[in-house]
């Protein structure tokens, strides 16, 4: 692969970190943490004020706790530490309501910090994971190890399908259909633990996912990852989920089974190449913006365009140019180009509109903390591959 970095990655890159560092990290360290309970706000208005009025998620206080220790890791915002400490605590303090994480986590934290909703979410359960491989590198911590042990033991007896493999949305079990969502989370935080603690399991962990993916998630012909399926991971009735694959979720598999080849030693390029194709070729809009939904027949079901698959692309992107695709250094720059000017720093600085409509009127009348984990890693990966004296 031709190591030469373009001038347009090169910007690309520096100034989507420079943005987080100088404008997203402090505000959502500011406005966006509440330093009475010890826990980042959920959402702010579209003014740059925290919303009060909100339950808080046990995913959304993970997400930003990967975000701040990483940060501080990597030098971009020192702050990061002390908070990313401090939310931990109220974490397992205050959502672990069933005496320790070995009782799992509860889904949600009203105001006034008590359980809103008691049900263990799966895919939360794979930040409170991938949180605390987070913050392990950054501090050491041998209890976060621990928790992330104990969380485990948690999924395995209440979350994981004894009978045909798989996770189940959420204990207790009211629907016993399947996405692929929380596993692909999952799949990332047994990655995330084997790079900070290796050797204790969680690259077979990781193994169990990429070999669900090959045999239950992913249709090799026409190449796409489907999201929903029945207990027994056959298609779904609902025609509203039959069929139906995400671009952005293309993108972030590309990039964590480069993550897993890595690790692990696999061969994982026909699938990552599938993947990565038609997420290229029908993912797109006109203008350049990534669709939410489209079916198996390449017909687009939701024409809406989120932040995050754009973040999701830049990774994959990175990926590419690992593997050599001569095209996928300027795909890159295009994202985080279609990221700054289409969805970052508004409405007010610092911030970002989350969702927006095929006519570009947005469709959320806040900024989710949720989106600061999508962009804050694809900022991170874009770094390492074109600031190379700079990134992580």
């Amino acid at each position: 692969m031709n190591e030469t970095i373009s001038a347009e990655a090169a910007a690309a890159a520096s100034g989507l970190r420079a943005w987080l560092s100088n404008s997203a990290l402090p505000l959502w360290a500011t406005a966006g943490f509440d330093r009475s309970l010890g826990m980042f706000h959920e959402r702010l208005d579209w003014s740059g004020r925290p919303r009060l009025d909100v339950a808080r998620r046990a995913m959304v206080q993970a997400r930003q706790i990967y975000v701040f220790s990483h940060a501080a890791r990597l030098g971009w915002f020192d702050e990061g530490a002390p908070l990313a400490e401090s939310a931990m605590e109220s974490l397992v303090g205050r959502f672990c309501d069933a005496g320790g994480p070995r009782g799992g986590f509860a889904f949600s934290i009203g105001p006034e910090g008590h359980v809103a909703s008691g049900v263990r979410d799966a895919y939360a359960h794979a930040f409170v994971l991938f949180a605390l491989a987070s913050l392990y590198r950054l501090n050491g911590d041998a209890r976060l190890i621990d928790y992330a042990d104990e969380t485990i033991a948690f999924i395995d007896e209440a979350l994981t399908d004894q009978n045909f493999g798989g996770l189940y949305d959420a204990s207790p079990i009211a629907d016993r259909s399947k996405r692929q969502n929380p596993h692909m989370h999952l799949l990332e935080a047994y990655l995330a633990l084997e790079t900070a603690a290796p050797g204790r399991g969680y690259l077979d962990r990781a193994r169990k996912i990429v070999d669900l993916f090959k045999t239950r998630l992913f249709i090799a012909e026409p190449g796409v990852l489907l999201e929903y399926f029945s207990e027994d991971w056959s298609l779904p009735d609902e025609p509203a989920k039959r069929g139906i694959f995400e671009p952005g979720h293309h993108y972030e598999w590309v990039w964590l089974l480069a993550e897993f080849e890595a690790l692990a030693g696999d061969d994982l390029g026909a699938e990552i190449a599938r993947l990565y194709r038609v997420a290229r070729q029908a993912g797109h809009a006109a203008n350049g913006l990534i669709f939410d939904e489209l079916d198996v027949d390449m017909n687009v079901i939701k024409s809406a365009h989120r932040v995050w698959p754009h973040t999701e692309a830049v990774k994959a992107a990175v990926a590419m140019r690992a593997k050599g695709d001569a095209g996928a250094e300027a795909f890159a720059a295009a994202m985080i180009g279609a990221l700054r000017g289409t969805f970052l720093d508004r409405p007010f600085a610092g911030g970002w509109i989350d969702h927006i409509g095929a006519d570009g009127v947005p469709l959320i009348a806040d900024a989710p903390a949720s989106s600061l984990y999508h962009v804050f890693l694809a900022a991170t990966e874009a770094s390492v591959a074109f600031e190379p004296k700079i990134g992580a």
